[in-house]
């Protein structure tokens, strides 16, 4: 009979030298303007941020789906208010992200709602944003690509003079492994080179 060999624990996967190396040079490519948007802050500031699913996705695109993981270590309701009919809350939230070797980035993220009519989904929501920002604040951390580029003003100042530019490839006459590297190519603006890929299927 055949003895399958022990199974390790999520976290206790080291990566091989070719997955390390491959990771490595995804994390320290900066992001396209693409995947960069931009709302208002206090003063009418303009603020840059990356979506959540955006940040998922490449998350998922740089570890490979089943290569991290994140979880709430804390969440609390810091406020509860009500004005009439209206209902303010705000929630703070600690997420840690960890890599199938065992390493993690933890972060802090809030969370608020203002003027919402019930209570339940007036909570929800901040929840949901307090667990949403401290994901993105975690994953930031581990490098460019996953959102850490946004912190240098003088790359912001550049990107947002760059066009969106959107190029289509098919997957029929594409193998996987060229998808790969056109991603990462994609990802970079050394030289200027500014682009995105949309895989059609």
């Amino acid at each position: 009979k055949m003895e399958r060999p022990p199974s390790t624990a999520f976290g206790q996967v080291p990566f091989t030298a070719e997955e390390q190396a491959t990771v490595q040079a995804a994390l320290q490519q900066k992001l396209g303007p693409e995947y960069i948007s931009q709302r208002t802050g206090a003063g009418g500031q303009k603020l840059a941020y990356i979506e959540g699913h955006r940040i998922i996705h490449l998350a998922n695109e740089t570890f490979g789906f089943n290569g991290w993981s994140h979880s709430i270590t804390s969440e609390t309701v810091d406020f509860i208010d009500q004005s009439g009919d209206k209902f303010y809350v705000g929630v703070s939230a600690f997420v840690r992200v960890q890599l199938k070797d065992g390493s993690y980035h933890e972060d802090v993220g809030y969370g608020v709602s203002e003027g919402m009519r019930s209570k339940a989904l007036s909570i929800e929501k901040a929840r949901k944003e307090a667990v949403t920002d401290s994901l993105k604040r975690a994953l930031r951390s581990f490098g460019n690509v996953l959102g850490n580029c946004i912190s240098d003003k003088d790359y912001l100042r550049f990107i947002q003079g760059q066009p969106k530019a959107r190029h289509v490839i098919s997957l029929d006459s594409v193998d996987l492994q060229a998808v790969s590297i056109l991603i990462l190519e994609c990802l970079s603006v050394q030289f200027g080179a500014l682009c995105i890929l949309l895989i059609a299927a």
